[in-house]
């Protein structure tokens, strides 16, 4: 696992998407450059809240961090809040990336399949360009709960775009109405990287589990100290628990218990 680093970084933009959904770059030329599937606490150098953050990271171009964040809190209002030149106190990159399970991917013949909800689009979005060196026939699938135009279009103009992208909502306002799973046919894959909520990654592992698709899966577990020294961000697996923070986020799917 790469080695982490710590301090004021700066804001170089910070535009928003959608009402509830804004895109923040962050200057870091530091070693080590993250991977696809890692996460940064985060937290402006005047906030309010103790502890930082968790944000996947959902680009990495060489001279800044990208995140897309949902304001859902004090702390995700504060890093929204934020203006060009501002400082944030950055700690990471943290856990393990997607690209550590590629090996574990048959050379079958098959394309990988990219599965998201809501927000578990952007770690993966992320993903496609290092995906793409040894996998370059892969399928997105991304759910949200209502039409969410300016990530779809992200999501379809990405550097490496998909070979296909299959788009559901739960209102209908987008592709197809209802849950992504109703539209996955794990079987047509050589694996599955999927991110989301909780009830999304078990409805998907079960659709790869019934078809014997190797599947991984990102955890959004609560975390705090995000190094794995508190325990509090326990995640279930068949060889005991795990730690979200330290030993993921990224888990095969295979291992873990889901409530």
């Amino acid at each position: 696992m790469s080695t982490r680093q710590s301090g004021l970084c700066a804001v170089m933009e910070n535009e928003p998407i959608d009402s509830a959904v804004f895109r923040i770059a962050v200057a870091w030329e530091q070693d080590p450059p993250p991977k696809a599937g890692q996460f940064f606490l985060i937290k402006p150098k005047r906030s309010s809240v103790l502890l930082g953050r968790p944000i996947s990271v959902a680009r990495y171009d060489g001279r800044a961090v990208h995140f897309l964040i949902i304001r859902i809190g004090s702390g995700t209002q504060e890093l929204a809040e934020t203006r060009e030149g501002e400082d944030i106190f950055m700690i990471g990159p943290l856990g393990n990336g997607w690209a550590d399970f590629l090996p574990g991917v048959p050379k079958n013949g098959k394309p990988v399949a990219l599965v998201s909800g809501g927000l578990g689009c952007a770690p993966l979005m992320c993903f496609t360009e290092e995906l793409s060196r040894s996998f370059p026939s892969f399928h997105f699938y991304a759910g949200f709960p209502t039409a969410s135009p300016r990530l779809t279009g992200m999501i379809a103009a990405l550097s490496v775009p998909p070979q296909k992208l299959i788009v559901t909502t739960d209102d209908g306002t987008d592709g197809e109405q209802g849950f992504i799973t109703a539209v996955l046919d794990a079987g047509d894959y050589a694996a599955v990287f999927s991110c989301g909520a909780p009830a999304m990654l078990k409805a998907v592992a079960a659709v790869c589990g019934k078809a014997g698709t190797a599947c991984f899966v990102s955890t959004e577990n609560r975390m705090a100290c995000g190094v794995g020294a508190c325990l509090g961000c326990t995640v279930k697996t068949i060889y005991g628990n795990k730690r979200c923070c330290a030993d993921g986020p990224v888990f095969n799917a295979g291992e873990v218990i889901f409530a």
